[in-house]
């Protein structure tokens, strides 16, 4: 499954790009995040829980980098296993940056794949939680930069 999309935030690229590459950072913005370390400079563990339909899926998952071109383009690849039901996921994230006037304009493309019992809750179910979070996610990243870093001046 995929799901992709675009959004502006008033931030500079630097300052986007830092975010996503800062574990603690990225939970605060990331729904369902409950914690994340960062493991070594590419690799980083989190506990995610999502609520789908009636029930709320917790998962144990490591995320490595495997590409990055900073600071405008980011590739990470999760894995994923539930804790409290049988499946597991996949995940290949791509993030590019693009100054946009005086922010950053954010495009990503994930593609996910579930297996096991996770996988069985069908397509149109996980395609709309994922594009929930997607936009829920956007609108996290926005407020928080907006919020804890308006654009200065000198143009970093």
């Amino acid at each position: 499954m995929n799901v992709a999309g675009d959004f502006v935030v008033n931030a500079s690229v630097a300052r986007v790009w830092q975010l996503f590459l800062d574990a603690q950072q990225l939970c605060r913005v990331m729904p369902g995040c409950e914690e994340a370390h960062q493991i070594d400079a590419t690799h980083y563990e989190a506990t995610l829980a999502t609520k789908v339909q009636f029930m709320t899926i917790r998962a144990h998952t490591v995320a490595e980098i495997v590409e990055a071109e900073e600071p405008s383009h980011v590739v990470v690849e999760m894995t994923g296993e539930t804790i409290a039901m049988a499946g597991a996921f996949r995940m290949r994230m791509t993030v590019d940056l693009q100054p946009e006037g005086e922010g950053t304009a954010v495009h990503y493309d994930i593609d996910l794949t579930m297996l096991g019992r996770l996988g069985s809750l069908g397509r149109p179910i996980v395609g709309a939680t994922a594009k929930r979070l997607a936009d829920q996610f956007a609108s996290n990243v926005t407020r928080y930069l907006e919020e804890s870093n308006p654009v200065s001046s000198s143009g970093t």
